[in-house]
């Protein structure tokens, strides 16, 4: 039998350390790339939905954050729960992207194309389907992304805005990416 998270012509660029939850979910057919639930949207014509990876969907990153399940595979989170961003977000313990299980996020890493390569920046906001910065925020991609892991969370909706923040406890574990001289990400030295 064939293991369904290992990359071939039915999974191409799934490499086989991902996730069983985030493998089985549907995948992109430009990239191969698993599409979370907390990047698909009603489609603004309504006739069903589409994908875009550039904008998180609020209403469901902030329910599956309620029911404590994962943003990237949609599955229930168990013990530790995980937060990926850069050090300002990690300094101010506050998030904009949702929590999800340690190893989603850990795959995301090297997954997600804006995260995994250096020089990969957002799409122009004046181009469709190029998301949108949350309130408060720069635009600015950071030197390196810490993945924290805790137990706790909150999750705040800023109705102002439209939008949710997440607020982790103090996490147990922090581990480190940085960019390397090929402009690829890789683990730090420094992850505590």
């Amino acid at each position: 039998m064939t293991d369904p998270s290992a990359p071939g012509p039915d999974r191409p660029g799934i490499p086989p350390e991902i996730p069983a939850a985030l493998a089985a979910r549907p995948r992109d057919a430009r990239r191969g790339l698993p599409i979370p639930p907390v990047n698909v949207h009603p489609d603004p014509t309504g006739g069903g939905s589409h994908v875009d990876f550039t904008t998180i969907n609020t209403t469901i990153s902030t329910r599956l954050a309620v029911e404590r399940r994962c943003s990237l595979c949609g599955e229930p989170m168990g013990y530790w729960v995980a937060f990926l961003g850069g050090p300002r977000a990690a300094e101010l313990m506050r998030y904009a992207d949702p929590p999800g299980h340690p190893e989603c996020l850990t795959a995301a890493v090297t997954l997600c194309p804006h995260i995994a390569i250096g020089r990969h920046r957002r799409a122009r906001t004046d181009r469709p389907g190029a998301g949108i910065i949350p309130p408060g925020s720069h635009g600015d991609k950071p030197d390196r992304y810490l993945l924290g892991m805790t137990r706790a969370y909150w999750t705040r909706f800023i109705p102002e805005h439209g939008y949710t923040v997440y607020l982790p406890a103090p996490f147990k574990t922090v581990r480190v990416y940085v960019y390397g001289p090929d402009g690829g990400i890789r683990p730090a030295t420094d992850t505590r």
